[in-house]
């Protein structure tokens, strides 16, 4: 019985030390590697990749700005008797917008008015002495210092008259000046002083502009400056609007902007787009179509994703490989493949 024992551990012993030293590597199989070659299955469908020829485009932000502005200002020194419009009124050019107390200035014009009156009278009771005077010189009878006289007297009238005309032009230019009226047809955009506040020359009063003078104006680098001439016709884009106008450009600033570089295009847009609607300091953005290049792309089952990249099976000497793309969010290559190259679809 302890001899069947002793078998028994021995025959156990034996076949633990065997598997250890299997399991330690000690008995390996002398067998080669197999290496098996990617192949590429005869229904497999490829596609030869081609450039196109793509005019290239750049875009420029800007805004929309009024080529007719105005900020009006006092040119004398009175009190805001009334200020006639808003901000956002419409006016008409010549309407009164605000009007400066101005009753010395009336009173001054109805005396120069009355100065003139008396002065236009006396002229014109020495115009008619000084012709009666010359008739009768002429058939001698009346002395030539009487009509020497009568002559002072119409020079003198003259010299009166344009006088006292002087006096009423600077009145009323004066009275003018208490008269702010509105330059050109446009809106208000800011109401600076008020009913009661006290004007000084120079003193800004009221701004306004023309909303038919909108215009669309941007910076554009100086790399695409080549592609942009006078008269050309440029794509402006209102993304408040949603909207695509075409624009043509009436300005090219020669000198480029000390920091950025750029240069200032102004564009004019369609007279049956321009509207109250489209307000200055609104954001546009103008596209400038510079020279067509090669441009390489990829339909979309030519290449497939893993995370956030790319890839492509590309065909090179019947072996297929793996090859890393960037891509833009349309397909187009950035790198990683040439034209010429064949891929596989739908890898």
């Amino acid at each position: 019985m302890r001899a069947k024992k002793g078998v028994l551990a021995l025959v156990l012993g034996t076949g633990l030390l065997t598997l250890f030293l299997v399991m330690a590597g000690v008995f390996t199989a002398n067998v080669a590697p197999v290496s098996t070659p990617t192949e590429t299955p005869n229904d497999v469908e490829t596609l030869t990749l081609k450039a196109v020829e793509q005019p290239q485009t750049r875009i420029f932000s800007g805004q929309l700005e009024a080529r007719q502005t105005a900020t009006l200002a006092a040119r004398m020194t009175a009190t805001v008797a009334e200020v006639l419009v808003d901000v956002g009124d419409r006016v008409e050019q010549g309407d009164v917008l605000l009007r400066l107390d101005n009753a010395d200035l009336s009173a001054k014009v109805r005396q120069v008015q009355q100065a003139l009156a008396s002065a236009q009278s006396q002229l014109n009771t020495a115009r008619s002495d000084y012709r009666r005077m010359e008739t009768l010189l002429a058939k001698k009878l009346v002395p030539q210092s009487q009509f020497d006289e009568a002559e002072n007297r119409l020079k003198t009238a003259q010299s009166e008259y344009r006088r006292a005309l002087a006096a009423v032009d600077e009145a009323e230019t004066q009275f003018g000046f208490s008269l702010v009226r509105a330059p050109f047809s446009g809106l208000i955009t800011d109401k600076i002083i008020n009913q009661g506040d006290t004007a000084t020359p120079g003193a800004a009063l009221l701004s306004l502009y023309n909303p038919e003078s909108i215009e669309a104006t941007v910076n554009v680098a100086e790399s695409a400056l080549p592609f942009v001439d006078i008269g050309q016709s440029l794509t402006v884009t209102l993304p408040t609007y949603e909207k695509t106008l075409t624009g043509v450009v009436r300005t090219v600033t020669p000198a480029a902007d000390a920091t950025s570089r750029s240069y200032r295009v102004v564009v004019t847009l369609p007279d049956t787009e321009v509207s109250d609607t489209l307000l200055p300091g609104m954001f546009a953005k103008v596209t400038v179509s510079q020279k067509a290049e090669p441009v390489l792309y990829l339909p979309s089952n030519a290449y497939y994703q893993i995370g956030q990249l790319n890839y492509v099976k590309v065909l090179d000497a019947d072996e297929v490989k793996t090859r890393l793309v960037s891509l833009t969010q349309q397909g187009r290559v950035r790198k990683g493949i040439k034209p010429g190259e064949v891929v596989l679809l739908n890898p």
